[in-house]
């Protein structure tokens, strides 16, 4: 069916190239508007900063197109309505996301569209299979992660595909105005992610040093997760360059999967995929849980971790890793705060990774950390900073200390401004299993 005019609702697909609904849109009709909704409560954020970064350069990717994109603030119904004033809308066109905030958003829009007779389409571009796709033999989802790989790469992925199409609305019907003071490690927008993409072979070597958190990694988890380049473009790129096997696209299956439990399994937004290792903590000291988001916890590789998350909206994977068994196994916390605060802070923020990696560290989740492994954050340290050098680089109290000297900072004092740890790991790490050990009788 051909329409005249329709609205496409950009969401986490901030680019023109290889992006399924709105090449739909522009082959469905007459003329496309192109328009995004701003989502007051994340002004404040690093993460703000990074999508103004890509709203500023997907405006300009319509310049180039004679068109404009249309950036409103409020709910979807509003800004629809909005646009309704100034133009006859005849259909709606959006990607589809699987998140509670996206299925309010759906709502939102469907209510418009229901309410004004028109038709509301969507289609599968954020993730690389339909989550209906990969079932097991008896028609379940996966809750194994090397099961549901191994099935969802003997699957096609679908090229990236060029959008030709220029039949987009020109004249400006709003541009919400917004700005932010943070300074981030990386530049938001599409022309950011494919100069990422054009060097990739540089990571030809990931597998080797990804867990050393001085190493510069792709950085491409902001970029997946804002849609600047499609999962398409990515796996492409990454299996084409570096093959099929590389650990980058076992990484993009990681997202996949966690999208899929996210999906088939939506009481993990509130709760443990395990419901029998829902372990309820013995303690709940608010003093610790301040000291370790604003780290101080006298853990250097925990504190530099939460210092770099603190101040850039960025930390590595290992030290996420590190820093979330500690909340869950040595301070005994509820990992949906540490959940919550990765939420706050992250630019790469995602749901179902976020959820699905704090239930993997905590050993509530589906193919989760085995609860009787405890990370030790003085041989996690040990091993992967052994130079100390990511410690240096966020508490500069320990700069003049020598790599050794930090390192028995467990069982000794220097004279630097610096807390001694809060807790002792190995008693800790003891009371941690005993917990486990009683939920799991």
């Amino acid at each position: 069916m051909k329409f005249g005019v329709s609205v496409f609702v950009f969401t986490r697909d901030l680019r023109i190239e290889d992006n399924v609904g709105l090449v739909s849109a522009c082959a469905s009709s007459d003329v496309v508007i192109p328009c995004f909704v701003l989502n007051p409560k994340i002004q404040d954020s690093y993460r703000f900063r990074f999508l103004l970064d890509c709203i500023e350069d997907l405006k300009n990717e319509f310049t180039k197109r004679k068109a404009a994109l249309h950036v409103l603030y409020g709910n979807y119904t509003q800004a629809l309505q909005q646009i309704s004033k100034m133009q006859k809308i005849d259909a709606v066109f959006a990607n589809q996301d699987y998140t509670p905030f996206a299925k309010k958003r759906q709502d939102q829009i469907t209510y418009f569209c229901t309410t004004n007779n028109i038709p509301f389409h969507q289609y599968v571009d954020h993730l690389m299979y339909d989550p209906n796709m990969i079932k097991t033999q008896e028609g379940k989802p996966y809750s194994v992660f090397s099961q549901f790989f191994r099935t969802a790469i003997q699957i096609p992925v679908a090229k990236p595909q060029q959008n030709e199409f220029t039949n987009f609305h020109a004249r400006l019907i709003d541009d919400y105005f917004a700005s932010s003071d943070h300074t981030i490690p990386i530049k938001g927008g599409r022309k950011s992610a494919l100069q990422i993409l054009k060097s990739i072979k540089n990571f030809a070597d990931y597998e080797a040093k990804r867990n050393y958190p001085m190493y510069q990694t792709t950085m491409l988890s902001a970029h997946s997760r804002f849609g600047t380049v499609s999962v398409r473009e990515l796996y492409h790129t990454i299996s084409e360059n570096l093959g099929m096997h590389h650990t980058l696209v076992n990484e993009i299956h990681w997202k996949e999967f966690f999208s899929h439990v996210l999906y088939h399994f939506p009481h993990v937004t509130k709760g443990a995929f395990r419901k029998n290792l829902s372990v309820t903590p013995c303690k709940h000291n608010k003093a610790h849980i301040d000291a370790w988001k604003n780290g101080r916890t006298g853990f250097p590789i925990v504190d530099a971790g939460m210092r770099e998350l603190n101040n850039t909206g960025f930390m590595h994977n290992r030290i996420r890793m590190i820093v979330a068994s500690f909340l869950s196994k040595d301070l005994h916390a509820d990992w949906k705060i540490g959940e919550r605060y990765f939420a706050e802070k992250l630019i790469d923020y995602d749901l179902a990774v976020n959820n699905g990696n704090w239930q993997w560290a905590a050993s509530t989740g589906c193919d989760a950390q085995p609860w009787f492994r405890v990370f030790n954050p003085w041989l996690q340290q040990k091993k992967f900073d052994s130079e100390c050098r990511y410690i240096k680089k966020w508490i500069p109290e320990l700069e003049k200390l020598s790599a050794e000297k930090i390192h028995r900072l467990e069982s000794e004092s220097f004279d630097v401004d610096y807390p001694r740890p809060i807790v002792d790991h190995a008693e800790e790490s003891k009371i941690a299993k005993q917990m486990f050990r009683q939920e799991t009788r």
